[in-house]
């Protein structure tokens, strides 16, 4: 078969976004937050008109549309109106920089406009860089956001200019930089569902008026093919059905022929043909931007829950299963819904987002194998619930047939302890029947007294870690 031709296109403006998840240690989201406000970031707020123009280069960013774009619901929880409410934290910073990527063959410009911070519940968190490059290739443009993206320098031959000083990871450059502490809050989780060395990308490119957006070019930007190993432009299918298939599958295109967008689970990526697209960028921003960072959070929840499935041994960790099971079900009551957005056009791009990051299909398997844990779990306890039960019955009946009535009398009055003496073996036995039988039923009391005060801490503390800003925690 042969290769697919591919035209070069010039691009007027790129703007990006990189997301890198995070995971935080148990309890430490109020910490970080007191550390960003020592480092002069700002809490984001839609009632603070002033931080519309703040983070987004010469963009100014409506704040009253953003919010009407979901449900009160949704929006309660993307937009906190105060510390002490659950939710999405946002911390944000401008930064106005400027860098070049500097590249074998060529050097790309770009500007570094701010970056964001946001705690979320469940010890989850996003540190996304906002950037920009013009006058710039198609190849170019997807180069700089495949390079951009790593977290690892080594794995491309590239260099990073800032500043006049020369660095090879943007991310950790940033952290460095203007956060350096943050990573001593960090959990060293395995459970995110972005490679370690990427992170997502969220981008919107304008073309020249006169382009057509191909849906090759689609494609190229969605999975990321820039160019060869000899330098020249490539896309990595030769199958042009296989490639309309896959625009089909994962491409939303209300807005065609003038813009489309593509989502995959590593890259959400838009074309426009309209100049100055104000309605597109104030998408780009605000909407897509939280509905994207609302879908990771979910996936990022269930990998989390669902790693804990294979170090769980159901025998011995009783707690662990009780505390999953708290976990999802909070997360599904709390954050987890079928319909978000208000706009049929945010319905539709909300499940594009839920399809390509494969969140439905995890949703179902996480709470399929957590509810099989669950029911062994059950099953075991019943059938230890159905002896200790018949071990009560047989010292109730002994005790109240036998034992009892050959020695109470003994017991009214004043005791003569002497006479215990004279006691034959069966009424010793009686003796050790009625004692035994109260210290059972006393240690039952005081073991289900002290599992109660346990239960209650644990859900304390569950509560903390799913919903720690949630201002009925106690």
């Amino acid at each position: 078969m042969q290769p697919i031709a591919l035209k070069e296109k010039h691009v007027s403006k790129a703007l990006f976004q990189f997301i890198a998840p995070f995971s935080l240690k148990a309890g430490a989201s109020r910490e970080v937050i007191t550390y960003l406000e020592e480092l002069d970031f700002n809490l984001f707020r839609l009632s603070d008109m002033e931080s519309e123009n703040a983070y987004y280069g010469n963009f100014r960013l409506n704040h009253s549309e953003m919010e009407t774009y979901f449900l009160p619901l949704t929006a309660n929880i993307l937009f906190p109106i105060a510390q002490h409410e659950k939710g999405f934290q946002r911390y944000s910073k401008q930064l106005s920089l400027e860098g070049d990527l500097n590249l074998k063959d060529t050097i790309i410009p770009f500007k570094i406009h701010s970056i964001d911070i946001v705690t979320c519940p469940f010890d989850l968190g996003f540190l996304t860089i906002r950037t920009e490059i013009r006058n710039s290739s198609l190849s170019n443009s997807i180069e700089f956001a495949n390079c951009m993206r790593r977290r690892n320098g080594d794995t491309l031959k590239f260099e990073l200019t800032i500043d006049g000083d020369t660095y090879q990871n943007l991310l950790m450059f940033l952290i460095n930089q203007f956060c350096p502490d943050l990573s001593k809050h960090m959990n060293n989780d395995k459970v995110l569902f972005l490679e370690k060395k990427n992170m997502y990308v969220q981008s919107l490119l304008s073309l020249n008026e006169e382009e057509t957006i191909d849906t090759v070019d689609l494609y190229r930007f969605g999975t990321l093919c820039s160019y060869d190993t000899a330098g020249k432009p490539f896309v990595n299918a030769n199958n042009m059905d296989f490639i309309s298939q896959f625009i089909q599958d994962y491409a939303y295109d209300r807005f065609a022929p003038t813009t489309n967008y593509i989502v995959e689970q590593n890259c959400f990526a838009g074309i426009t043909t309209i100049v100055n697209s104000c309605s597109q960028t104030q998408r780009f921003y605000g909407f897509y931007y939280y509905a994207l960072l609302l879908n990771l959070f979910h996936k990022l929840v269930l990998l989390k829950i669902a790693s804990c499935f294979s170090a769980i041994h159901i025998e011995q960790d009783k707690e662990k299963i009780e505390s999953l099971n708290y976990t999802l079900n909070s997360f599904t009551s709390n954050y987890f819904y079928t319909v978000y957005p208000l706009t049929f056009e945010g319905q539709e791009m909300f499940r594009l987002l839920r399809k390509s990051l494969g969140i439905d299909p995890l949703y179902a398997n996480t709470k399929e194998i957590l509810f099989s844990i669950v029911k062994y779990e059950d099953n075991n306890v019943a059938k230890k619930d159905s002896m200790l039960l018949l071990v009560l019955t047989i010292y109730t009946v002994i005790c109240g047939i036998f034992s009892m009535n050959l020695f109470t009398h003994d017991l009214q009055g004043h005791i003569k302890w002497d006479h215990f003496k004279t006691y034959n073996p069966f009424e010793y036995f009686a003796v050790f029947i009625v004692f035994s039988g109260m210290i059972v039923v006393l240690t039952l009391t005081i073991q289900g007294l002290i599992q109660g005060y346990k239960n209650r801490k644990k859900r304390k503390k569950w509560v903390r870690q799913t919903v720690w800003s949630s201002k009925k925690n106690g």
